[in-house]
């Protein structure tokens, strides 16, 4: 046993440890100050001693700040990605209740859950590496290290591949079922967001990239279908629009980290990715031998749409000047999937008229969008600023045939673009070519952008005895010339008889005039092994436009015997017709130029009173309103065709007035469904019965007076809650304003706040129609509202008049209607609603 005075040595000795130790930590720690303040001064004194501009030290220090925040930002937004591609099922009703970003299963109710299929993917992660590493090096790096060479960056190549952890995952599943018997179609919501890891080296210098995100809608198609196992021939694989990719960046790359070049680097990273399997590229995975290879990696395009962005009308001004006034330098971006174009820039104005046209390759009707970005240029360094954004649905554009339309712009304050999109068929007959040669030489005259009359499909098979010598074995590849259109098969590597089985697609102008340029080339040397000229115009002349599996002479090949095995196949272009509804005949174009699906009653447009073909018509329902223009007609719920009465109430009359046959259909785009206009009309000759009027903030109903029940007017509206969380108003017309003291028709207008808001970014505005008592619209709007907050919210519509300045409008605020966003019913999305006085006014 130890003694007491021990004890108070060890006791001693522990303290002046203790003491010595939190000394030699003060002294690092106001060491480690003193160094940092004497390195911050001597730099200061440096650079005045050396007389250096004072920007060499806020530059670096201006950009390290925004690397910052835009390092913290990315690691918010991957975090609550991550989240949602990790989190199970239960995690994700739990969330239904308090976000409104919900799975597409959710949102769309012909998406399906697949949570048996994330499962199933998340046990075979760990056996996906191999593959990933395979693709990494055999496809990719190839095709990465051919686009950097343009950049004098040579020797790229993958140091290390880690798929980590965490698995992709599908949101949500789709599988069509009206397809061809010989194919099954079927789409997903992929969302990848996780703890791989990539490392490469590029001319000795070694970088990578981390906490990689992909997310968007991929295709399967599952074709051809064959009669042994596995039953699927082949599968294609691809994005239906560029997906939305970011990453982080590791070793040397990091410093390149920040705005401006980080995003030039992720460019070439979502160009690559367009350029492997967006369509119309795809990745395809033959899975049995014996099938149409050509079918599989080259399909028929489905058609080709032909776009003209006319003008824009009210855009934002983002140059702002002097006393408030400023003007844009707008231009348009036009993206279909993998295919991107852009009009030129139209300087000091937000009226823009581009009259630009181009045509995009389609390869999927069903469920892709044509996208329009408007931008307005800045010649400084920097983004240019976005004025908006609008898409079309290709589909109702296969259906309509021809589009003709003003499309309002989301996410702006303000500002519309005129658009017109063609559908073009792909014809196996050669006599159809005058006809569109015609249409071209008549849209070439307002634009300089070239446009075409055919479609060139281009199958590069296999060459055989390219060098017969065997004295140098070449590394061929094949280069296509269609016009000013180049295209290239990828390298294989020391053959003679080498096999491609790569197909391309080229649009013609004139197949009478041009001709298809082929060279077989050694990538080592350069040297044309030989070429192939073909006239276009002798494939007129072939069965179905078509010259299949045809061995052609290489001219100028050493040895004389080298032949490349081609298949080519021309379809001209024919403009469409409307598809039929399903009724025996084309459905009505809308005002938006779509048709309405026909799943839908089509709206039959009011007429004036005939005589009745029925002595007694279906009583109408109590909520159903009947235009101000006849008092004397009800409406009826039931649809009827253009071509007949329908069955119990009356026959339509074949002369429409040319007012009447300009109510058309107005598109619900960002809900993806159709808000139809007025209900059907039917006439009878007895008198209607009375209508009830209600006092709350309902659907109001349709009375004897055409005037409203204040004798203020009538408007009619579509009001419409998306699965997108957005809030769609459609105004469609007045009738019957009151004119002014004077006997002056007013200039009206119709302004929107979404209250409680009552705020510049709350309103919005249709244009003016000048001396109208009767003005029609069809102007859509619309508002991004959570389902949380629509019961709090209430739509006020006001009618202005425009007349004369400002301090002399007697009367701006000529009636109001105030509608309730919790009490909308989706079965009546179109209806009338009379004008009350104002009661709330803002200054304009």
């Amino acid at each position: 046993m130890s003694s007491e005075p021990e004890k108070i040595a060890d006791v001693a000795e522990d303290v002046a440890e203790d003491v010595g130790h939190a000394y030699g930590v003060w002294f690092k720690r106001y060491m480690n100050i003193f160094c940092r303040r004497f390195f911050e001064w001597l730099m200061v004194f440096s650079f005045g001693y050396y007389n250096i501009s004072f920007g060499w030290l806020m530059a670096p220090l201006f950009f390290l700040v925004l690397r910052e925040k835009r390092a913290k930002e990315k690691k918010v937004k991957f975090d609550i990605i991550k989240s949602i591609a990790n989190a199970d099922e239960k995690d994700i009703l739990q969330e239904i209740q308090r976000f409104s970003n919900l799975p597409s299963w959710v949102t769309f109710p012909d998406m399906e859950r697949v949570e048996w299929l994330n499962k199933i993917i998340r046990q075979l992660w760990t056996y996906a590496g191999h593959y990933v590493h395979d693709l990494c090096k055999f496809t990719i790096e190839p095709s990465i290290r051919q686009a950097l060479e343009e950049y004098k960056l040579n020797g790229f190549k993958f140091e290390k591949i880690i798929l980590g952890d965490t698995p992709f995952r599908l949101s949500g599943v789709k599988v069509y079922d009206d397809t061809s018997r010989h194919e099954i179609i079927m789409d997903m919501d992929f969302a990848y967001a996780g703890d791989c890891k990539f490392e490469v080296s590029v001319s000795k210098f070694k970088m990578g990239i981390k906490d990689l995100q992909i997310s968007g809608r991929i295709r399967v198609v599952m074709k051809p279908l064959v009669r042994q196992i596995p039953l699927v021939g082949g599968l294609q694989v691809f994005f239906l629009n560029n997906p939305d990719v970011d990453f982080n960046l590791i070793g040397l790359a990091d410093v390149f980290d920040m705005p401006g070049l980080s995003d030039i680097l992720r460019s070439i990273v979502v160009e690559q990715i367009a350029h492997m399997m967006v369509l119309p590229n795809r990745y395809p995975i033959q899975l049995v031998e014996d099938i149409n290879t050509a079918e599989l990696k080259c399909p028929q395009p489905a058609g080709v749409l032909r776009i003209q962005v006319i003008e824009a009308h009210n855009l934002m001004k983002k140059d702002v000047g002097l006393m408030g006034m400023g003007k844009s330098d707008p231009y348009c971006i036009l993206r279909l999937g993998a295919q991107k174009f852009q009009t030129k820039t139209i300087n000091n104005t937000i009226n823009p008229k581009w009259d630009f046209c181009c045509e995009f390759l389609t390869d999927a009707i069903r469920s892709q969008e044509l996208d329009f970005e408007l931008f307005d240029q800045d010649d400084t360094i920097g983004k240019d600023d976005k004025l908006g954004r609008a898409n079309l649905d290709v589909h109702e554009i296969w259906k309509s045939g021809d589009v003709d339309m003003w499309v309002p712009l989301s996410e702006a304050k303000s500002g519309r673009i005129h658009v017109r999109a063609t559908w073009l068929d792909l014809n196996e007959t050669a006599s159809s070519l005058d006809l569109q040669l015609e249409e071209v030489r008549a849209l070439q005259a307002n634009t300089k952008n070239p446009l075409h009359s055919a479609v060139l499909m281009v199958w590069i098979d296999s060459a055989k005895k390219l060098n017969p010598s065997h004295k140098s074995i070449p590394d061929p590849f094949v280069r296509i010339h269609v016009g000013n259109s180049q295209k290239e098969t990828t390298v294989r590597q020391r053959t003679n008889d080498p096999v491609f089985e790569e197909g391309f697609t080229f649009l013609v102008r004139n197949p009478r005039t041009q001709e298809l340029k082929i060279e077989v080339i050694d990538h080592k040397t350069s040297v044309v092994q030989g070429r192939i000229e073909v006239d276009l115009n002798v494939l007129l002349k072939e069965r179905n436009l078509e010259v299949l599996n045809e061995n052609y002479p290489l001219s100028g090949a050493s040895g004389g015997l080298a032949t490349l095995k081609v298949n080519l196949n021309l379809r001209i272009l024919k403009t469409a017709l409307k598809k039929d509804d399903g009724d025996g005949g084309p459905k009505e174009t809308g005002e938006a130029g779509v048709d309405t699906p026909a799943a839908l009653p089509e709206p039959t447009p009011p007429t004036p009173s005939p005589q009745p073909s029925v002595t007694t018509p279906k009583p109408p329902p109590p909520d159903t309103p009947a235009p101000p223009e006849a008092p004397s007609v009800v409406t009826s719920p039931a649809p009827m065709k253009e071509a007949g009465g329908s069955e119990g109430t009356g026959v339509r009359d074949k002369e429409v007035t040319s007012d009447e046959a300009d109510r058309k259909e107005v598109i619900n785009e960002g809900t993806e469904e159709v808000i139809t206009p007025a209900a059907t009309i039917v006439t009878q000759a007895t008198p209607p019965p009375q209508p009830q009027l209600s006092d709350s903030n309902e659907l109001r109903h349709r009375g004897p007076d055409p005037a409203g029940m204040h004798g203020l007017g009538r408007i009619e509206l579509s009001v419409k809650y998306g699965p997108r969380s957005n809030l769609v108003i459609v105004v469609h017309q007045i009738t019957n304003l009151p004119v002014e003291e004077d006997g002056e028709l007013p200039d009206p207008y119709v302004k929107l706040y979404l209250l409680p808001d009552r705020s510049k970014d709350s309103k919005r505005k249709t244009d003016v129609i000048k001396d109208s008592c009767n003005p029609k619209y069809d102007e859509r709007f619309e508002y991004a509202l959570p389902p949380n907050d629509l019961t709090n919210r209430t739509l006020e519509v006001n009618i202005v008049n425009k007349k004369g300045l400002r301090f002399l409008q007697r009367s701006p605020t000529m009636g109001q209607v105030l509608l309730d966003c919790g009490l909308l019913d989706d079965e009546k999305v179109t209806q009338w609603y009379d004008l009350a006085p104002a009661t709330d006014e803002d200054e304009e």
